[in-house]
């Protein structure tokens, strides 16, 4: 049996693809040895690789291009670990930045208070759990339109031990139904137009209905539409946004929301990612 050092060297070896995606395939086999940091990569890479037929399947994927956070069906958010796979999104750094932002901005505007929280279109349930972690006081639902995702949801929310309530419904629509007002709405909804924009790997392996908007700024459009029906006032959105969306979402909010305070905030890479709306009263 080979040592990690020896197999990661041979794959390097091999493959380009496998040389460009050095960290990818560090976290397959720290994965495979059961190594719960990267460190243990560098510290132990003299020990023999536990299972290599399963290394050797796990590669094969790898080689195809299938992201590695589902063939460990595992991936990263805000330093804890969240069951993943091809239901659902990868959470990216990105929606990590607007949860930063929502903690932020509840903190500011709400105090220590219990609110209710809703993250529509929570996909893998990532945000509705790390609000849930940050605001234990806080009633917190996750919705999506899609069963399969929510069934990822749901695993994940008896992964972290949260208790959060599960909707299923597009957009606003199962608030509505249910009576269900709520305080914040965190979202990372589909908004991508341009399918050139999307690196081939993803639009093959990552859920379609979870990346694509069909209709330009169709979610923001039914939210801004729908959100009197089941918000408290002060209300807080706070959606992800695509890096060229300003324009049009601003002529949009001014359209439909005028009475409403609004922010764009640029993300880590100074690219437009966020938008902020508070709401004092109609």
């Amino acid at each position: 049996m080979p040592t990690i050092y020896e197999l990661y060297e041979s794959v390097l070896r091999e493959s380009e693809y496998a040389r460009v995606n050095e960290v990818a395939l560090r976290a397959l086999i720290c994965d495979i040895q059961g190594y719960s940091e990267m460190s243990d990569f560098y510290l132990r890479n003299d020990e023999k690789v536990v299972d290599l037929p399963l290394f050797l399947a796990h590669l094969a994927r790898f080689l195809n291009g299938e992201p590695y956070q589902y063939i460990i069906q595992k991936a990263t958010f805000l330093n804890h670990d969240f069951f993943v796979d091809s239901r659902v999104l990868i959470p990216r750094m990105e929606t990590e930045e607007v949860v930063k932002q929502a903690i932020s901005i509840i903190n500011e505007r709400h105090d220590s208070r219990a609110i209710t929280i809703a993250d529509v279109a929570t996909g893998s349930g990532v945000i509705g759990i790390t609000l849930k972690r940050a605001f234990p006081n806080a009633k917190v639902y996750a919705s999506d339109i899609s069963e399969e995702a929510l069934k990822v949801a749901d695993i994940n929310i008896r992964k972290h031990n949260v208790d959060i309530s599960i909707l299923q419904g597009d957009v606003l629509e199962p608030f509505l139904f249910s009576g269900i007002k709520i305080d914040v709405l965190v979202a990372n909804p589909p908004y991508i137009t341009n399918l050139q924009e999307i690196a081939p790997d993803v639009i093959k392996y990552e859920p379609y209905l979870a990346l694509v908007d069909h209709e330009e700024l169709g979610f923001y459009k039914k939210v801004f539409q729908m959100y009197k029906a089941v918000c408290n006032y002060p209300f807080i959105m706070l959606f992800e946004i695509g890096h060229d969306m300003r324009g049009k979402i601003e002529t949009l909010a001014n359209s439909m929301i005028p009475r409403s305070q609004r922010e764009i905030i640029k993300d880590i890479n100074g690219k437009d990612r966020i938008l902020s709306i508070y709401i004092e009263g109609e």
